[in-house]
């Protein structure tokens, strides 16, 4: 198969945008209070004008907007404590180390994965620079360091398939900083003040997290003007699981949008978002807008976020029922998919160092349902690296809120590292998924607990091959099994 053409989407609204969004989980948690827009009939004529531009304005900024509204939130909870917190919370500057795999309890973020230990950090780029210590690696043990702006654009993919497993010093800076550096320390630098790293460290099983947070405790995070005087990471204090997202909505959410664009402006976009002038973004909010243009705002954020909803959920490359994601990190203009790729998962990564096929439908396109059973066999060959450190693995998730689904038997994910499956005479997998126990002895063993109800899955495949990169690897179909 010739590499897969890129999906484009087009909205035509009074004039072309290209959108973005988020997850309705966060909208339901929001503690925002969306007052309803003033009916447009009640406009004169003029104030119906006015109503129309800030309207085809305010969708076209929920698009282009909602990926670093998403990263400004998250920046603003994972912050917002005095200490590190083994929840993976921070101050700025400092490592937040998750130290159990995420599961059912934890709605942070979309979609977060159940193979490795988290390390986060949220830096401030503004004043100086930050060097980041890797340790050594020896065991061959998957770790990455993925470094993203605000805009969630790729800075840099720390981890053993681009730098090695014998660590190092590594040093983040804002793009035009001018002062002096270390010799000899690669340098990586990034469009915005902000940036955040999601660190990865595989873990094979429960008896190995142990080993796996023993390297977590090794990363070091230093401000330039201390460096090369490093410390220690300090214990964190415990805490019960991740924080919940509250995303501001309506005439907050474009008040937060003004807020980071004013703190991580982009030289490239200044045209464009200089047009959001007119709804109050880079001119004072929308406090002192008119009624009729706030009424349109109401009405664009909900339209705004049902068109990236619908883009996250068809987004990507389809093949046999998976959507694929070849741009992860790189959109450039592409706005609408920047949105749709966060609303899925936050801050996706760049494809050579994981892809994130995902699935709603089955193998006649309806939608995933508990109440059903399906049937899905992997290859034996998955096509992943494992000289790398790289495996795979296929996690439930539900549709609605697309985080992990609480089940009887604790299992939230099939792959690699999952123990006592049984594999097919030929090396492949045959994974049974579906709410109700099974009672064959194979499907039993096999089983991925899904919820009474709809649901996505989504597969990881740390350190893929390049077939998979070039879009040349196909994963297999799923199957409704008639009961």
């Amino acid at each position: 198969m010739n590499k897969l053409m890129k999906k484009t989407v087009a909205i035509a609204l009074a004039a072309s945008f290209t959108l973005s969004g988020c997850s309705q989980a966060t909208m339901a948690n929001s503690q925002t209070s969306t007052p309803e827009p003033q009916a447009a009939s009640s406009f004169t004529d003029r104030e119906q004008a006015e109503y129309n531009y800030a309207y085809a304005l305010g969708v076209q900024a929920a698009v282009y907007g909602w990926a670093p509204v998403m990263m400004d939130v998250a920046l603003e909870l994972q912050t917002s404590v005095d200490a590190p917190i083994s929840n993976g919370q921070a101050p700025l500057n400092e490592l937040g180390p998750i130290t159990r795999l995420w599961d059912y309890r934890d709605r942070s973020y979309t979609t977060p994965n159940n193979d490795t230990l988290y390390l986060q950090m949220w830096g401030d780029l503004e004043e100086q620079p930050i060097v980041l210590t890797v340790p050594e690696v020896t065991d061959n043990r998957y770790w990455m360091a993925q470094i993203i702006d605000m805009y969630t654009e790729a800075v840099v993919d720390l981890s053993n398939a681009t730098v090695g497993n014998d660590g190092g010093d590594f040093i983040l800076a804002k793009k035009g900083y001018e002062g002096e550096l270390p010799e000899g320390l690669p340098v990586y630098y990034s469009d915005t003040r902000y940036i955040w790293m999601a660190g990865r460290l595989g873990v094979e099983n429960l008896a190995d997290e142990a080993a796996a947070r023993e390297v977590q405790k090794q990363f070091r995070l230093t401000k330039l003007s201390d460096y090369p005087n490093t410390q220690p990471q300090p214990e964190p204090k415990e805490s019960a699981g991740a924080p919940t997202v509250n995303f501001p909505a309506g005439l907050e959410w474009f008040d937060r949008l003004d807020k980071v664009l004013a703190e991580n402006p982009l030289e490239k976009d200044k045209e464009l978002v200089d047009t959001f002038a007119y709804i109050g973004i880079g001119n004072g909010g929308t406090e002192n807008l008119s009624e009729a243009r706030k009424a349109a705002l109401q009405a664009a954020f909900a339209d705004g976020f049902a068109i990236v909803r619908d883009a996250a959920v068809n987004t990507g490359v389809p093949v046999n029922g998976w959507n694929w994601e070849y741009d992860a990190g790189r959109y450039g203009t592409d706005y609408l998919l920047r949105a749709a790729v966060n609303m899925n998962s936050i801050g996706l990564n760049s494809p050579e160092r994981a892809m994130y096929p995902k699935r709603y439908v089955d193998s006649n396109g309806e939608m995933l349902n508990g109440e059903n059973g399906y049937t899905i066999t992997f290859p034996a060959d998955m096509a992943i690296n494992s000289h790398l450190g790289g495996f795979w693995s296929v996690t439930m998730y539900d549709a609605q809120d697309r985080f992990m689904v609480e089940n009887k038997i604790d299992r939230y994910k099939i792959g690699t590292v999952t123990e006592d499956l049984i594999y097919n005479e030929d090396g492949s997998l045959t994974v049974y998924i579906g709410h109700d126990k099974p009672t064959d002895a194979k499907h039993l063993a096999n089983w991925l607990p899904a919820p009474n109800d709809d649901f996505m899955l989504q597969i990881r495949m740390y350190e893929p091959k390049q077939e998979v990169v070039d879009g040349e690897f196909v994963l297999p179909e799923m199957f409704k099994v008639e009961k």
